[in-house]
């Protein structure tokens, strides 16, 4: 049983008043300055779903409001004159009309507005910063790190009896628990790529310049969503497959394959790895803004491994590995002989 402060019985009963529409002045104020803190906001979901839970509203029906609209309209118009008809009057923008737009704008406001605020309570987004990583436990006892600048989104009640979809941006780690109702997990990327499981681990990279997945236990299928009757890419541990701009995946395998996600442990592996390279995951890590001036420069590689717990770590070990020197002006940084 989760034991609750004084304050915050206080604070429920206030939100409970406000949901039902009885609460102050005062009490809203209260309750905007309460949720200036992010970590109220997921007390306020919570305790919105318990109240709905509890008061079973009908499900808004736009076509309903409308009629409604409609009949008012009507009330208030000579009984001559139709609803929606034109009017003869030099001035089209006549009260009528001006409360018709207004109330049908009204009525579209309210839609938009009801149906952002079921997503936001329905689905939780979890957002990581430059130089940050973040492990996240699931409501099915799935463990998914997220690297750097990266987000992932799901449903904040728990999976159901469907399907498991999350939603990612960036990359992370998953470690995925089997469920005792062999219900697939799946991982759905910007691009349109979905990683299907059972049972495994692996890590997903989804950044603009490229997708790749790569299995280090388990077995994963790889579908396009645009392509859903194509057959599925079956993947085996220590398959490392890989999705360019133009949609082609290319399958390689690689004998390290917990060398992708060695970010976990804060620890950098180089195997021939360019400056070029670098450069990008510089950008998508840490929000960096990287300038190479010489071609031949931004080709040259370097293999090495080392660990790092901030971008000053990371850059001092990169000059050494590639011999090079770099200057740096907020967060712009530019690399040179």
């Amino acid at each position: 049983m989760i034991a609750y402060r004084m304050e915050d019985i206080i604070i429920k009963n206030l939100l409970f008043d406000y949901f039902s529409g009885h609460s102050t002045p005062l009490q809203k104020k209260v309750i905007e300055a309460w949720l200036q803190d992010k970590a109220n906001q997921e007390y306020y979901y919570q305790w919105l779903h318990e109240w709905e839970l509890t008061h079973l509203q009908a499900p808004t029906s736009w076509q309903d409001a409308f009629a409604r609209t409609k009949e008012l309209v009507n009330q208030e118009t000579p009984e001559s004159q139709p609803f929606l008809s034109v009017s003869t009057n030099n001035s089209w923008w006549s009260s009528y009309t001006y409360k018709l737009v207004a109330s049908i704008a009204l009525i579209t406001l309210l839609g938009a507005t009801i149906f952002g605020l079921k997503d936001s309570i329905v689905y939780k987004t979890i957002q990581v910063g430059y130089g940050q990583t973040q492990q996240v436990k699931l409501t099915d006892g799935s463990l998914v790190t997220l690297n750097a600048n990266s987000s992932i989104r799901f449903p904040r009640f728990g999976f159901g009896d469907g399907t498991r979809t999350v939603e990612l941006t960036g990359e992370a780690d998953f470690q995925v628990q089997h469920s005792p109702l062999h219900q697939r997990f799946v991982v759905v990327t910007p691009k349109g790529l979905q990683v299907t499981v059972l049972g495994t681990q692996f890590t997903v990279f989804a950044r603009q310049r490229r997708s790749q997945i790569t299995l280090r236990t388990g077995k994963v299928a790889l579908q396009m969503s645009q392509t859903p009757k194509a057959p599925s890419i079956i993947m085996k541990p220590g398959d490392l497959v890989t999705m360019d701009n133009a949609g082609k995946l290319t399958r390689a395998h690689t004998a390290n394959p917990e060398v992708q996600s060695a970010w976990k442990h804060q620890r950098f592996t180089l195997e021939r790895t360019s400056l070029n390279e670098i450069a990008s995951i510089l950008q998508e890590n840490y929000g960096f803004q990287v300038e190479i001036k010489d071609p031949e420069l931004a080709n040259r590689t370097a293999t090495g491994s080392f660990r790092a717990s901030n971008a000053d770590e990371v850059l001092e070990m990169i000059t050494e590995l590639f011999d090079i020197n770099l200057t740096r002006q907020d967060n712009k940084i530019v690399f040179k002989d």
